[in-house]
């Protein structure tokens, strides 16, 4: 059976999302590599120096002048590095929330019929871009997400790459090794900016759609949030939240990376001054109704084998399963708690039968 025309935009649009999302993923990686190869004879020489040392400390590594001149370039470079996620994820913001307005209006007149589709088009309230994004605090040049990669992110590798040599000094570990440290706490800039970027841009193009069916209430009553099931992908929290039904002055407040969709939800047609015809709107099964047409093998690999147990004991109930925390750019968000979240030391019974 196809889905309502609202959803399939959905679909659509989520994936040509997701492809910007990887275009801006590759310039990135391509950036980052940049850093890898100009540190790498820093790193070899390093290396080297520390080969050489009779019995290698972490006192005695720190007071090399290679190290210093190691740690100052590091830091250097992830501050570059951050400067450049920072300049372009705000250059591509303009665009983001362009097409979220535009997206936010094509999804809501995808489910009606082409004279009443047209007849509201003329009517649609229309944001400015700039206007919209002034509204979405954390895309400010002062805001926490600003400040993380342009004056946090290079200090906090550092001293990542810092503790971790010290680790490994202690652990008495060979200087290859060490290397190997080195190159993978610096790698952990790329993974925290890849991460940053793409919950940004996902954020900001639902705050553009949500604007967008703010603007306007006589067409849109509401939002239904829309979790790509069946890819083995979506976590536990999305599955929950699919299908439910929230006002538009709400936030869809996915977890850091999410992917989950806003499928506007217009008002009925006797409101539209059209009574007499049938509910056409958008109808979702509820994340609940399609776990429970999961055969127990697939649900049990969707919520993972201890989860699972604890669920079908009843000792973890459904609402339980998506959870708010607060987080210091986006405010409150959800995502799956973990068994020892929910049960603390009671989770042990339930690992032990996996």
């Amino acid at each position: 059976m196809p889905e309502h025309p609202a959803i399939e935009a959905a679909e659509r649009f989520r994936a040509q999302l997701l492809r910007m999302e990887r275009d801006q993923a590759v310039r990135y990686v391509r950036t980052f590599g940049q850093i890898f190869n100009d540190l790498g004879p820093m790193i070899a020489s390093l290396q080297a120096e520390i080969a050489a040392m009779p019995s290698p400390s972490f006192e005695a590594v720190s007071t090399l002048a290679r190290y210093k001149d190691l740690r100052r370039e590091i830091a250097r470079e992830v501050a570059k590095f951050g400067q450049f996620v920072d300049t372009d994820m705000t250059a591509n913001m303009q665009q983001v929330i362009a097409m979220g307005l535009q997206h936010g209006e094509q999804m809501t007149l995808a489910g009606l019929p082409e004279p009443l589709a047209a007849a509201i088009r003329t009517q649609w309230n229309r944001l400015p871009v700039g206007a919209v994004r002034a509204m979405m605090g954390f895309l400010a040049p002062g805001a926490p997400l600003h400040d993380a990669l342009v004056n946090q992110l290079s200090g906090a590798v550092a001293e990542g790459v810092e503790k971790a040599l010290l680790k490994g000094i202690a652990l008495g570990q060979n200087p290859r090794v060490v290397a190997g440290i080195i190159r993978r706490e610096l790698g952990q800039a790329l993974t925290w900016a890849l991460r940053t970027a793409r919950t940004a841009m996902l954020y900001a193009y639902r705050e553009a759609n949500r604007a967008s069916y703010v603007a306007n209430p006589a067409i849109v009553e509401g939002w239904i949030w829309h979790a790509k099931l069946g890819d083995g992908r979506t976590c536990m929290s999305c599955i929950a939240q699919h299908g439910t039904i929230h006002p538009p002055d709400e936030v869809l407040n996915d977890h850091h990376n999410g992917r989950c969709a806003m499928v506007p939800l217009t008002v009925s047609w006797e409101a539209l001054g059209l009574p007499g015809l049938p509910d056409t709107r958008p109808q979702v099964t509820s994340g609940r109704d399609w776990f429970n047409s999961l055969s127990e093998a697939e649900q049990r690999q969707q919520m993972g084998p201890a989860m699972f147990q604890a669920w079908k004991a009843g000792k973890v109930d459904w609402n339980d399963l998506s959870r708010e925390h607060t987080d210091p750019v986006y405010g409150t968000m959800r995502g799956a708690p973990s068994l020892r979240d929910l049960l603390g030391d009671g989770a042990r019974e339930f690992y032990k039968q996996r």
